[in-house]
């Protein structure tokens, strides 16, 4: 990813992070339940700084328009 990343790879960050938060829920053991939120918040933050960095390019009607979605930073 480097220093730029595309909307597909902050959708994909903010994916792994979400499944991390699910499986510290279903997790029954403390520490595994630290690991998980502590990798999905490293994960929610590195997504928050790769946001600032999007390109402020116009939509390009010719290109594939799924790489254009908004980015959801809720999880």
């Amino acid at each position: 990813m480097g220093y730029f990343a595309g909307a597909q790879d902050l959708r994909n960050l903010l994916s792994v992070a979400a499944k991390l938060r699910g499986l510290a829920d279903d997790s029954v053991l403390w520490a595994d339940k630290d690991l998980y939120l502590t990798a999905a918040a490293a994960l929610e933050a590195r997504a928050e700084r790769l946001a600032s960095h999007l390109p402020d390019e116009p939509f390009d009607s010719g290109m594939d328009f799924r790489l254009h979605r908004p980015v959801n930073m809720m999880v």
